[in-house]
């Protein structure tokens, strides 16, 4: 139980990085989840087959599992939070958005509520 409620917090927090940075949530959440379980199956597998992994025990198994699912979530977090949006201008801080003012955290390259770039210019005044 204590694992879904952190694979739930994980997800949580890399949509939310994709999201301020300008990547696609559903694509980032997707792949989270989803990878999660895939990703370790493969791994393990791909070991077995080739003869890396003889005869693991299932203890041996499920740690393995767990450490390249964990892997695999670090390493999307890390790209969500770091490579995502890396050519936008970045703020040196909290910003506020000059089309809407809704006042953005230090990571979000793009307005959390009207989905703006950083940097742009305000709208004309009418």
């Amino acid at each position: 139980m204590f694992e879904i409620l952190l694979l739930i917090a994980a997800v949580t927090a890399i949509v939310s990085y994709a999201r301020a940075r300008g990547g696609n949530p559903w694509v980032w959440g997707v792949l989270a989840g989803v990878g999660y379980l895939v990703v370790p199956i493969v791994v393990v597998f791909v070991a077995a087959i080739t003869g890396v992994y003889r005869h693991p025990t299932r203890e041996q198994s499920q740690f393995w599992f767990f450490v390249v699912a964990i892997a695999w979530i670090a390493l999307l977090a890390f790209c969500a939070r770091f490579l995502l949006g890396l050519k936008r201008s970045r703020p040196g801080g909290m910003w506020s958005c000059p089309h809407c003012k809704y006042l953005s955290q230090p990571c979000a390259v793009i307005c959390e509520a009207c989905r703006q770039p950083y940097g742009t210019n305000a709208p004309p005044a009418p």
